[in-house]
């Protein structure tokens, strides 16, 4: 099977021979992939509805790895026991609902060596709060399908070296690698800056600190896409 741009950008992400929980699988596409590669042994697929989980078991007897690919009805990590996967994979949900499901299981979080995420907003609050919760970040990766930008994120045990409070919005690794697409990252930053500065700007409010503050982000986001060299 073939995947998607931004699950095989994910799957590549995985480590050769680890057993992974696949949070929120819905199809187990991914799930289906890593074991068909011979990336994982074993996968454990988890969805919070009854409806996505039964498409991930019908797909997985489907591909004839169903004996690999254990699928259970849970909420986050809860379904899972301390050392049964060594990392997870979590994509395609907002960043907060990713950080409250790490938070949740505290016991889980902490025996996962590595965590491979793709949050669809707040990719910044995300990578403060793996940091802050024990881990790295190793690498990272944008992908572009469409007009949509995905940024994914790979985090290992181990302490992350102190980096400017802005490079959590790009992401360390990318800042260091400049990768295709960074420059279209830091455009979208901008333009988020840019619709925040404005609105508060129309509102009775009008110019506050904090419009100054975020006209000078804007300033500041504007020099640093121009350090971008990244070739498309």
């Amino acid at each position: 099977m073939k995947l998607s741009k931004r699950l095989a950008a994910v799957a590549a992400l995985v480590p050769q021979g680890a057993v992974i929980a696949d949070v929120g699988t819905d199809h187990a596409y991914l799930p289906v992939w890593l074991c068909e590669a011979g990336t994982c042994p074993a996968v454990i697929a988890t969805d919070v509805a009854v409806g996505p989980l039964e498409s991930a078991k019908r797909h997985a007897v489907q591909s004839e790895f169903a004996g690999k690919i254990d699928c259970r009805l849970a909420d986050g990590l809860k379904g899972i026991r301390p050392g049964e996967a060594d990392g997870a994979v979590i994509c395609g949900m907002g960043g907060a609902l990713m950080t409250d499901i790490l938070a949740a299981s505290p016991d889980v979080r902490e025996s996962l060596e590595f965590l491979v995420l793709q949050p669809m907003s707040e990719a910044a609050e995300v990578r403060k709060y793996v940091v802050s919760a024990g881990y790295r970040i190793e690498a990272e990766r944008i992908v572009k399908e469409g007009h949509k930008l995905y940024e994914i994120i790979k985090a290992v045990r181990g302490e992350e070296r102190a980096v400017p409070e802005w490079q959590y919005e790009t992401g360390p690794r990318n800042w260091e690698e400049k990768p295709p697409f960074l420059r279209d990252l830091i455009e979208e930053i901008i333009r988020k800056k840019k619709r925040l500065r404005d609105g508060l700007l129309k509102s009775r409010t009008g110019r506050s600190e904090r419009t100054e503050m975020l006209a000078a982000e804007i300033e500041e986001w504007e020099g640093r896409k121009w350090q971008c060299l990244s070739k498309k």
